[in-house]
């Protein structure tokens, strides 16, 4: 079987060369067919008015009609005005039911058409029809049908309903699917025995040439440049019109402001303060990106930039992230020693968790463009030791403070970095170390380019502002890690509860170290750690936006009530900058209860770790129960942490200064948010490519000793 294998796939006869393009035929048409039978995608538009503002969700069930806030779209209403609200549904699972919440209390609610559409066609359910596909009402009860609005009432607290999906845009006959995929098959087999030709016949006429595009194909930068723009042009499929929310919304109202008036502000009105509240990198960028994009779109007013159009186009300008970030993770694995095949499957697992998720490029988070920054500052400082060349040192520099203007938090985290790689790199083992001055130089080097790419914004701030620093929230977020410190142990079982994996909560259901139904909500053991969606939460962003502590529950709006109550009054009394003194005055506070209780922060890092560890998108897997699909996910995020800690160990161990060099910075970004913030998962997110690239690594390791066992055994060390 093997030799004929082997026969197949060498052969040179021009019938071996047809039955391989017939082999690839049979291939390419399984795979599309397969690919056509498990999309699931679906378009789901409707104009929908409601009584009241607030959160309306959107869930698809199957057959079983379990619904999970795992298959959920969370919008957000006006009230009394239309809006058109567009749900795209991506999965890779079987899904017949909608159930929609279109209010969370009693209330009025007003729906025309619901217009659904797949890739096998579309409907649109209105007026009687709509009634008719409807069931399974709940709280809720129609008012009235016209011809093409539904009008419905909501009685209780969870008002809801059910709606059957119908077959012919949910389940296509196989008629509809198998010419297409067909159709693929034969054009990749004709592609196939193109190519198999002209590799032929290059080889037979310039062998030359031939190896050399081996050589490329295996380890050049055309096929990573090439595969991860068609990942970039997928991911496009992810970015929407939703609203912008969260702080993406300053982030925003910065770019905004840049693309009008060309200064960082966070005002709408005609006076324009300037403002460091948060960094400049992205909202730059995106200020640059609508105004080659959309020039015509200067004079809107910043409401027309939340959602829509215009809203879409802002977030367009993630997909640079998103390629620059694919191409970097695949240029970091051929330069360990890896080669295309390393490199493609570090770089689909990286898309795939991360840079193809909604939660991180269809908004205006900084998390997709840190995760990127880092991974080039992680090259550049990878090749700094590798080349072992001042101008790589330099450009690692402008790198990191490119990195730091992004998260301000690389900062500190460059501080601890470069003084422990100029560290790896004396200890480093080789037979000829580094001089002590030649290392000096080095780390004198980037440290200096690091400042030089910061300087600009820095005598900005201390031009307005009177200080050198990037941002001002680093007394808030302090003073909050320093305040959540004392929560007492029994919110500690909560903080380490919530967002664990599935595995844990299996392990310890029906223990004290379990949720009880209402521990989150109010009155409940745990519920200062809701921040999300809860009986309290819209009374919570109300007290936050007031400055009204006294009325907030969680922690986390507690604290911006707090500070908004401080900045309210110094403004107030007409203080220029009352956002820095609120800043200053927090950092303060927040040193002098560290200094009471140092040793409970310490302890409390664990928790905090644990809290944020558990960040890993969740993946679909066809075929598998949502239970066992979240474990697989779990279990990659468990072993792709474990990997990234494991390779930066060892290379501070074995004084390899490559690995040090690789794993330093996503390792400072996980330390530093645990012992220094509340840590929530999106703050470890960054990480998530240099974590599968790590995991990746040890696997190919493994591998390499594994088929290497019985030989000669020679140094054990990580492969790179």
């Amino acid at each position: 079987m093997f030799l004929a294998l082997q026969t197949l796939l060498r052969s040179r006869t021009p019938a071996h060369i047809l039955l391989r393009a017939a082999v690839v035929v049979l291939l390419a048409t399984i795979v599309a067919l397969s690919l056509s039978r498990l999309n699931r995608d679906l378009q789901v538009s409707f104009d929908m008015r409601t009584e009241r503002a607030g959160p309306f969700q959107f869930y698809y069930a199957g057959p079983d009609a379990v619904f999970s806030e795992r298959q959920n779209a969370t919008r957000y209403t006006k009230a009394g005005i239309w809006q058109r609200h567009t749900i795209e549904i991506n999965s890779l699972r079987q899904f017949t039911q909608i159930r929609m919440d279109p209010i969370t209390g009693p209330g009025t609610v007003e729906i025309g058409a619901i217009e659904m559409s797949s890739r096998w066609g579309q409907l649109s359910l209105v007026g009687s029809t709509f009634q008719a596909a409807m069931f399974g009402m709940q709280d809720m009860v129609i008012d009235g049908v016209d011809p093409d609005v539904i009008r419905l009432h909501g009685t209780g607290h969870d008002p809801h309903f059910l709606f059957q999906l119908p077959r012919s845009v949910i389940k296509p006959r196989m008629a509809q699917q198998l010419p297409a995929a067909l159709l693929a098959g034969l054009v990749a087999g004709l592609l196939w025995l193109l190519l198999d030709v002209a590799l032929d016949r290059l080889k037979r006429e310039r062998p030359q040439h031939h190896a050399r595009l081996r050589q490329i194909v295996a380890r050049g930068w055309i096929v990573p440049m090439v595969v991860c723009l068609a990942l970039t042009y997928r991911a496009a499929d992810r970015i929407s019109d939703d609203p912008i929310l969260g702080d993406g919304i300053q982030n925003l109202l910065m770019a905004v402001n840049v693309f009008k008036h060309n200064t960082f502000s966070l005002d709408t009105g005609e006076r324009l303060r300037p403002t460091n509240f948060r960094e400049p990198l992205d909202p730059l960028l995106v200020g640059l990106h609508l105004k080659l994009a959309v020039p015509e779109a200067v004079n809107r007013p910043f409401a027309d930039f939340r959602s829509g159009e215009f809203a879409r186009t802002a977030k367009l300008s993630n997909l640079f992230w998103v390629y620059a970030g694919l191409v970097g993770i695949w240029m970091l694995a051929l330069r360990v020693g890896g080669n295309n095949l390393i490199g493609v499957v570090a770089a689909g697992l990286a898309f795939q968790i991360f840079f193809h998720g909604g939660t991180y490029i269809d908004t205006l988070y900084t998390e997709l463009s840190t995760a990127t920054l880092m991974i080039w500052a992680t090259f550049g400082l990878l090749r700094s030791v590798q080349k072992q060349s001042m101008a790589w040192f330099l450009g690692s520099g402008v790198l990191m403070g490119l990195l730091a203007l992004g998260k301000a938090s690389f900062v500190y985290i460059g501080a601890a970095a470069v003084p422990l790689l100029m560290l790896a790199l004396l200890v480093a083992r080789r037979p000829d170390r580094f001089a002590f001055t030649r290392v000096m130089v080095w780390g004198l080097a980037m440290s200096t380019t690091f400042l030089l790419t910061l300087s600009p914004w820095l005598l900005r701030n201390q031009a307005q502002f009177g200080n050198m620093r990037i941002t001002e929230r680093g007394g808030l977020i302090l003073w909050g890690r320093a305040h959540l410190n004392n929560m007492s142990n029994d919110e500690v079982l909560g903080l380490i509860y919530d967002h664990s994996p599935s595995l844990y909560k299996k392990a310890v259901a029906g223990t004290q170290l379990a949720a009880a139904p209402g521990d989150f909500e109010r009155g409940g053991r745990w519920q200062r750690h809701n921040r999300y969606l809860s009986t309290f939460w819209e009374s919570d962003r109300r007290a936050a936006y007031a400055g009204q502590p006294e009325e907030a529950i969680s922690f986390h709006y507690h604290a911006a009530a707090q500070y908004n109550q401080r900045v309210f009054q110094l403004r107030d009394q007409g203080h220029p900058n009352p956002d820095q003194a609120v800043g200053d005055e927090l950092k303060a506070e927040a040193f002098q209860l560290l200094k009471e209780r140092p040793w409970r922060h310490v302890v409390m890092t664990l928790p905090f770790f644990w809290h944020g560890f558990w960040s890993f998108k969740k993946v679909e897997v066809p075929w598998v129960s949502l239970e066992t699909q979240d474990a697989i996910g779990e279990v990659l995020n468990l072993l792709a942490g474990v990997s990234l800690f494991g390779v930066f160990f060892y290379g501070l161990l074995r004084r390899h200064a490559q690995w040090v060099a690789v794993t330093v910075l996503p390792v400072g970004l996980l330390v530093f948010y645990a012992f220094l913030t509340h840590n929530i998962p999106r703050y470890s997110t960054p990480a998530h490519p240099m974590m599968l690239l790590a995991f990746v690594l040890v696997l190919r390791t493994l591998w390499l000793r594994w088929r290497a066992r019985g030989r000669r055994a020679g140094p054990q060390r990580l492969v790179g």
